[in-house]
């Protein structure tokens, strides 16, 4: 390494240290262009992204750093750490439990590390590995921050909701991962009167400039809930712009709408008429999909309380498929080709490798529940593996689904919701791929309605478990006594029964929404043209 490579690591280092996140991201790439290998600045701008919020970036960096570490007997468990932490934040939950296990391993009296590892086992809703994990955390450290608000969130996910306050409020208590802690604390609650923590939000704010940009969110999303439930819709519209600048990249919209376009093109009547003897006889998945707060989960817990069916939650099979068959890149010919020249062995492949996940989750069930709100993109595919297969798109009001969407924090994948014009515009080229669907796919898709369901929950109930092909079981009404763990942001509310309060939302937001309902156009509740 040049001596003046070696200065510009340092100074890098020296603005990461000191949460000058951005100017070190922009460092590091430019100490990449003049030494390619060098190790410094491929692990720092792996841990720069990953505080960014740029998780792609992250795990490029940290794969190259990975393999860095293993060529030297595995000396850096941090490095497995941090990737397995940007896997997670992915979705890949497979790659992120290998590396997670490896930093443990490596360090088995790292408690972050273990607790790190419950955070994953609580998404891949393992609840007792996951308790076993933040408890090995505590029994090390017992004032880990990490394991302290991870046990809050592992008992929100089953429903023990006083137990889950007690760890945030202990975590809190202890100046333990504030940012986290205060924004699932207020996630919990509902505010009557302006409560002690909104002053220690406040405070942080003030300093939460040297702060990582995730962190500086959390506490713009806790601030903009308290507001919300005090009545200050205004104040709350401000701290949730804030925290989505914070959260999200700038979302292409260009880019996404030509993608929904050459869908259209490409899987069109002929292209399925073609292809009608590539199904597999399978009646085991059932498939609920729609826009994220549009009710999917209410949707799977209603299904999933059936004797006969299991709760799969979000299965990320599809989504990945999806990537690997070049379908999140750009439009092109070559893609073109590449998906018609699928053949019935590929397809074999996936149907099989599709149904092994079902088994990993229950092999006993009859039926088993896959609500990937963006299995939407992928119906081409899910209907031609499994044409007997149950597919239940669930609809809301636009303009709730949307209001929803902006004041919850959602993955960095969600960076449509980063405006109120990104993501009405998302909407409609939604909306507009699920009418072609309607016309093309060769399956019956039973359409749920968030209102129709809430004004009449036994009827609907009756008609959802129908389209699953399964007899009707009176507890499929007290949905919100199932011990399957909900781990999206409804888990709250599917423990509760049916409740009104979510529906006609926007009005309360409405001087507020201009630009929402311009994007939405007809789809707007003004139905603006």
């Amino acid at each position: 390494m040049s001596p003046n490579i070696t200065l510009l690591v340092k100074e890098a280092l020296s603005h990461q240290h000191a949460g000058r996140i951005g100017i070190a991201l922009s460092m590091f790439e430019e100490i990449l262009k003049l030494d390619p290998k060098n190790p410094q600045a491929n692990f720092s701008l792996g841990i720069a992204a990953y505080q960014n919020g740029d998780v792609g970036l992250a795990i490029e960096m940290l794969r190259k750093a990975e393999r860095k570490a293993e060529r030297k007997a595995g000396k850096h468990p941090q490095v497995h750490q941090l990737l397995g932490l940007a896997l997670m934040n992915a979705g890949d939950l497979a790659g992120a439990l290998k590396s997670l296990k490896k930093a443990v391993a490596l360090a088995p009296k790292a408690a972050d590390f273990h607790a790190h590892l419950g955070d994953l086992y609580t998404l891949k809703r393992q609840p007792v590995l996951a308790r076993q994990s933040f408890q090995r955390a505590l029994a090390i450290d017992p004032e880990n921050g990490y394991a302290l608000v991870g046990m809050g969130q592992l008992d929100i996910t089953v429903g023990q909701i006083d137990e889950a306050v007690a760890w945030f409020e202990k975590a809190i208590a202890l100046g333990k991962e504030l940012p986290s802690a205060l924004h699932c604390l207020t996630m919990a609650r509902t505010y009557r009167e302006e409560p002690a923590e909104l002053a220690k939000i406040d405070d942080l704010l003030k300093q939460a400039s040297a702060l990582p940009a995730p962190e500086h969110a959390h506490l713009h999303w806790a601030a903009g809930k308290i507001h919300y439930d005090l009545g200050d819709t205004a104040r709350a519209a401000q701290h949730y712009r804030s925290a989505r600048r914070l959260r999200y990249q700038s979302f292409d919209q260009q880019a996404h709408e030509e993608r929904i376009a050459f869908m259209k093109e490409v899987f069109n009547e002929a292209f399925f008429a073609e292809r009608t003897e590539f199904e597999d006889p399978s009646e085991r998945p059932v498939f609920i999909f729609g826009m994220p707060r549009s009710g999917t989960t209410l949707a799977e817990q209603i299904v999933s309380r059936h004797s006969r069916i299991a709760s799969g939650a979000e299965i990320p099979y599809f989504r990945l498929l999806q990537q690997d068959l070049g379908l999140r890149g750009a439009p092109s010919a070559a893609l073109e080709n590449r998906l018609k020249s699928l053949g019935p062995r590929e397809f074999k492949q996936f149907a099989r490798q599709y149904l092994a996940e079902l088994s990993a989750i229950d092999r006993r069930a009859d039926r088993v529940t896959d609500k990937m709100p963006h299995n939407f993109e992928v119906l081409w595919l899910m209907s031609l593996l499994f044409p007997k297969a149950a597919f239940i798109h669930c609809i809301r009001c636009p303009a709730d689904t949307c209001v929803s969407l902006l004041s919850h924090s959602l993955s960095p994948a969600h960076n449509y919701a980063m405006t109120q014009k990104s993501l009405g515009s998302y909407f409609v080229a939604y909306d507009g791929l699920m009418k072609h669907w309607e016309k093309v796919l060769p399956v019956r898709i039973h359409t749920l309605s968030y209102e129709d369901l809430v004004h009449n929950q036994e009827k609907e109930s009756k008609a959802l478990l129908a389209c699953t092909g399964m007899d009707w079981e009176e507890q499929c009404l007290e949905f919100y006594n199932g011990d399957s763990p909900v781990t999206t942001f409804s888990n709250l509310q599917v423990r509760k029964p049916m409740f009104r309060s979510s529906i006609g939302r926007w009005k309360r937001h409405k001087d507020l929404l201009g630009d929402l309902f311009e994007a939405l156009g007809p789809l707007s509740p003004t139905g603006n043209k």
